[in-house]
């Protein structure tokens, strides 16, 4: 176990992310104004602050797989939070209202949470800031999507919390970006519908390719569990 430190003057800092190699460790620390300030560190710079531009306070939340991205927020003297993006290069860019935490191993797409009700946002340099709620409104249905909390390294997948509109509490989400492998889409028109479940009922039995959802080499009730724990679902490009 290794110490980290602390930035000069404070007493206390907390980690949050880490790079793949476990080279860069990314978090905040307590500054002697008692202010937080997010940090990146390495063995052979230490802690160091992120920025020494005038600011109120900040929090870093993750870092890219090779250490050159940050995400987390900053927040200005009587402003909301701002999600902001850090490269060595470029310094503190701020992407929008709210808080980055999480960021795919490129450092291509940052996750996270907008202020004031947004939801749950995905960021790229040539979309900017999404609300995953608009973009994925079909999949919806009523439910909410409060947070983004993290992104799968090739940022398919997305996790968080949100409002489930069918049990009326809220719950983890995990969801999957891309069209692929729509589990019960039986005719591939990336739903799962009455159309699906008419296609393994007519087929109940039989050995239609198609039907067969589990490759088992019969069309039975294994193959109907799975169109209906998925019924409803959609994918969209």
């Amino acid at each position: 176990m290794r110490n980290l430190g602390y930035l000069p003057g404070g007493n206390y800092s907390l980690a949050r992310g880490v790079s793949a190699d476990g080279s860069v460790v990314v978090g905040f620390a307590v500054t002697r104004d008692i202010l937080r300030r997010a940090f990146i560190w390495t063995p052979d710079t230490g802690m160091q602050q992120l920025s020494l531009q005038s600011h109120y306070e900040s929090e870093a939340y993750d870092v890219s797989a090779d250490g050159l991205v940050v995400v987390g927020y900053w927040l200005n003297y009587n402003q909301p939070k701002q999600a902001f993006r850090w490269t060595q290069d470029d310094g503190i860019q701020l992407i929008g209202g709210g808080v980055a935490y999480g960021v795919s191993a490129d450092g291509s797409i940052v996750v996270g949470a907008g202020n004031d009700g947004f939801g749950a946002f995905r960021w790229t340099a040539s979309g900017g800031m999404q609300n995953l709620n608009t973009v994925y409104a079909a999949l919806l249905n009523e439910s909410w999507l409060d947070v983004a909390q993290a992104i799968s390294p090739n940022g398919r997948y997305i996790v968080g919390f949100g409002y489930n509109a069918l049990t009326r509490r809220t719950e983890a989400f995990l969801l999957d970006t891309q069209c692929e492998d729509l589990a019960g889409d039986v005719n591939g028109d990336r739903v799962v519908d009455d159309a699906d479940l008419l296609i393994v009922l007519f087929n109940f039995g039989g050995n239609d390719a198609n039907a067969d959802l589990n490759r088992d080499g019969v069309v039975d009730d294994a193959d109907l569990l799975i169109v209906l724990f998925n019924f409803g679902a959609q994918c969209i490009d």
